[in-house]
Formats: structure tokens, C-alpha cells, sequence
């Protein structure tokens, strides 16, 4: 594997650094990785003035991935997304956000108190979940909507499906607009794009202008490390590298910065080998499944491309938590995430065979000796309601701002305008943003999720904030 530069370069200091007088407070003792664990002294170079190690990792990285630049992020995707919408948008403009985006991004409109424009991803038939957004939608939205300066896209989704984005980037780019692509579950796309697995492309390659990925959900970097990259030219390099400044920590870490770079340069280097078997063993379980089976990989729809570093069961029978505990309990398997009717695997570099093997033996356990016949839909499944999303009554960051608020419970809040977020969780996409008005079918819809033992941040003990 070729070198990971910045590791090389913290051993050599801790090897030196014997007597420290500077941060941090543990001096290289004590904890795990201490020794590596240092502030900006000489040699380990600046996060926010990179002139040395940093400056020439950034470098391999953006020739990783076939960038103009690219950032090391310490602060997640979160401020990578907030970064780059703070940087593209200019006084008066408003841009274009699919429903299915992460809060990071509502959450950056509030802060640069910019209009968003909203649009509703095709939905799964499935489940439910928002699954694509389509070049069509874009160009639907922009007739509407003169003053959208570019657009966020979520892509590949939480659930690995994906759009086309080399459609959407040049329906965009043909009116003047910028793309910005939240490709946080989707660093290890570029390396890919040789394997059979039939992955969605990059969003590097397929033209978007910025694109911002989280190096720890598929990557084997350590949790919060991420990336950003600058692909054009439409949204400005001194702008975007002045925000990075403002929202990140004065004091990175650099074992957060020394994962990243570690995470990219091994998926570059066995990232479509690996991946490639991931896709096969998916491809193999999809192909033998009985249709009648309890649990069955999800398989989408039209054969569009998808992101088979996601393992998305159903569960017909409604038993998802019940199953998930009997998998901890019975196989070691731990997952993403387990609902009434659906359990989420993810996969990632770290996957071996052996770790297949436990997660299909797990799923063959639970639907032998019998198919479960004649069972209805899990309670709180459903798709969200078309109604009463993103109707923002007043603005997202003027309700942000009041404390005039209080508790409703969701029999009872139909009408009334939120006070916060209301967000099923994971994948982190709200439902309800401050300023909406909350609809009957909405409330009802949430009730639903809660009796089906579903997270949602912003519903507590059967209420949602609102405003007095």
C-alpha cells in the first residue's frame, strides 16, 4: 500500500517530541494514539495555512479523486455542507433542496438565512423512503423558481439508492447553476467504477462542482473524518476555503486527518477488490432469495444503479427489532440500523468474508423451515404523506430565532407551525423544519413511526415544539 504520508510524518515526530511543552494537556501519555495526538508545532504543518505535510496530502487527494482541490475536514460532512452553501450563495439567491437532504444542509440555510427551494424525491414502492431525484424535477424546479442560484443533491442515499447525476449537473450547468453533491455515503464510489457491482457513479466524475463525503461511513477513516471537494470553477476556491476557516476547530486533530488520508489511499489502492466482493456476495443472496422469504435484500427497481455496500433488508412480518436483538444475541451480527419492517447492513472497507458469511447465515436462520405467508404491512410503514413537507409558513431561520414556543402533542398539533426539526433517525432527513405548517396526515404519519419504534428527533413523549 502506498504511504500514508501524515501517519509517517507524527510517528517520526512523537519519535523526537519526547519532552512536550505544548498542547495537548495529555503530553503523548496515557490514552490510545496519544503520541500522534499533537497541535500545530513545527513540522506537523497548519490545517487552516497548509504549507507542508497537510498541503501535500490535500494534494494526493484531489489527484485521488480528480479534483481541482481538496480539504480535509475534521468537523464531518456537516461542515463541509454548510461550508460550501455559505460559499456558493450569494445575497438574494435561493437554492434548490431535495427533501431527503441531511439537517446539515437546512441547518446551513439558517445560518446564511437563505431561501430554500423544495422538491420531493421519487419514492421507493418498497418502503417509502426517498430514493431519486430526477433531471426532469430539476428543470421543473428551475422554470418555477428564476431566483435558485444551484442546487444540494443527496447522493448515493442512506439506503444506497442513487440519481443521475451527470443528468441533473447538466441540466444545472446548461442554466448558468452550480451542483453541489452531499456524497457522504458514497467516498468509495471513484474506486468503483471497474468493478461488476454496477455502482452509481461519482459525484467527481459526473460533474458536480463541490462535492463534500464523510471518509468514515464506508472508508476505513475514524468517525468524524471527511472530505471536501472543490471540481469547478462556479463556485469560488477563496470563498470556500474562507468558510472551512470560520466553521472548523482552530485545533484539528490530526489522527482524524492522518485516518482520512489513510481511508482514501487504501480504498485507491484495494477499494474495487474489495468492494467488487461485497457486490458479488450481494449479487449471489439477491439471486437465490425466495420471494416469499420473511426477510428479503432489497433489490430496486428498473435495475438502476445501486450501491451494493448496503445490505437493506425487509422484514414482511413486522418483527424488524425483535430480529435484529435475535442476530445480536445468536450470530454477533450488529446493524446500521433495525425498524418494524426493514433492517439496514452497511458494509465498508473493514468487511471481510467471514463477516458475509455471519450476516446471510443470519438471514437464512430466520427464514428457515418456512416463507411467512400472509402478513400484513408492518405498523408505521408507509410512505411520508406528499402533504404538509417543507410548506414553510415563515422562515427557517426567523422561527430558528424564537423562543415563543411549546409542546403539542400530535393528536392535537394539526396546523399549528413548527418550532424545530422533526427528524427520523438515522438517515438525519427531516420531515418537518421550523416554519412549517404540521398537516393532520403528517401527524398522523409520525404517530405511526413511534407506535412502530422508530427514532424521530423532535417528538417527545408523543409532542412536537411548536410555535405559541
Amino acid at each position: 500500500m502506498a504511504e500514508d504520508k501524515l501517519a509517517r510524518r507524527l510517528e517520526a515526530l512523537a519519535a523526537a517530541d519526547r519532552h512536550r511543552f505544548h498542547m495537548p494537556g495529555h503530553k503523548g501519555r496515557g490514552l490510545p494514539l496519544a503520541a500522534w495526538d499533537v497541535t500545530e508545532i513545527p513540522g506537523a504543518d497548519n490545517l487552516h495555512d497548509a504549507a507542508d505535510i497537510i498541503a501535500e496530502v490535500q494534494d494526493d487527494l484531489a489527484a485521488l479523486y480528480g479534483s481541482m482541490e481538496s480539504h480535509l475536514l475534521v468537523g464531518g460532512t456537516t461542515a463541509g455542507n454548510t461550508a460550501a452553501i455559505l460559499a456558493a450563495v450569494n445575497p438574494g439567491e435561493a437554492v434548490l433542496v431535495p427533501a431527503n437532504s441531511h439537517r446539515s444542509i437546512f441547518s446551513a440555510l439558517a445560518l446564511g438565512r437563505i431561501p430554500g427551494r423544495f422538491i420531493r424525491p421519487e419514492a421507493d414502492g418498497t418502503l417509502g423512503f426517498y430514493s431519486r431525484v430526477t433531471a426532469a424535477q430539476v428543470e421543473d424546479a428551475l422554470e418555477e423558481h428564476p431566483d435558485i442560484a444551484g442546487m444540494v443533491l443527496t447522493n448515493p442515499t442512506y439506503f444506497g439508492t442513487a440519481s443521475d447525476t451527470a443528468a441533473i449537473a447538466g441540466v444545472l450547468h446548461r442554466r448558468g447553476k452550480w451542483l453541489i453533491v452531499d456524497e457522504a455515503h458514497g467516498a468509495h464510489l471513484a474506486f468503483c467504477q471497474n468493478t461488476a457491482g454496477n455502482f452509481p457513479a461519482d459525484a467527481v466524475t459526473a460533474g458536480a462542482d463541490v462535492v463534500v463525503q464523510s471518509t468514515h461511513k464506508i472508508l476505513s477513516a475514524y468517525t468524524q473524518g471527511s472530505l471536501i471537494h472543490r471540481c469547478s470553477d462556479r463556485i469560488s476556491g477563496s470563498r470556500l476555503r474562507a468558510m472551512l476557516s470560520v466553521l472548523q476547530s482552530s485545533s484539528p486533530s490530526y489522527l482524524l486527518m492522518a485516518g482520512i488520508e489513510h481511508g482514501v489511499r487504501e480504498a485507491a489502492e484495494i477499494g474495487a477488490k474489495k468492494m467488487g466482493a461485497i457486490a458479488a456476495a450481494w449479487d449471489e443472496l439477491a439471486a437465490r432469495q425466495d420471494p416469499a422469504a420473511n426477510i428479503r435484500l432489497y433489490v430496486p427497481e428498473d435495475s438502476v444503479p445501486y450501491d451494493k455496500s448496503k445490505w437493506l433488508f425487509t422484514v414482511k412480518d413486522g418483527r424488524g427489532k425483535g430480529i435484529g436483538e435475535t442476530w445480536r444475541r445468536d450470530y454477533g451480527v450488529f446493524c446500521e440500523i433495525e425498524a418494524a419492517d426493514y433492517i439496514l447492513a452497511m458494509t465498508g472497507m473493514g468487511t471481510e468474508p467471514q463477516d458475509l458469511a455471519a450476516l446471510t447465515a443470519a438471514v437464512d436462520g430466520e427464514n428457515t423451515p418456512a416463507p411467512v405467508k400472509g402478513q400484513g404491512a408492518a405498523e408505521g410503514a408507509g410512505p411520508i404523506p406528499a402533504a404538509g413537507t417543507l410548506n414553510q409558513m415563515r422562515p427557517l431561520w426567523q422561527v430558528m430565532m424564537d423562543e415563543n414556543r411549546e409542546w403539542a402533542p400530535l393528536s392535537r398539533c394539526t396546523g399549528r407551525i413548527a418550532a424545530d426539526f422533526v427528524i427520523p433517525y438515522p438517515p438525519g432527513s427531516p420531515v418537518i423544519l421550523p416554519g412549517d405548517a404540521i398537516t393532520a396526515d403528517l401527524a398522523a404519519w409520525l404517530e405511526r413511526q413511534a407506535q412502530g419504534g422508530r427514532a424521530v428527533i423532535g417528538v417527545e413523549d408523543g409532542a412536537v415544539s411548536v410555535l405559541k
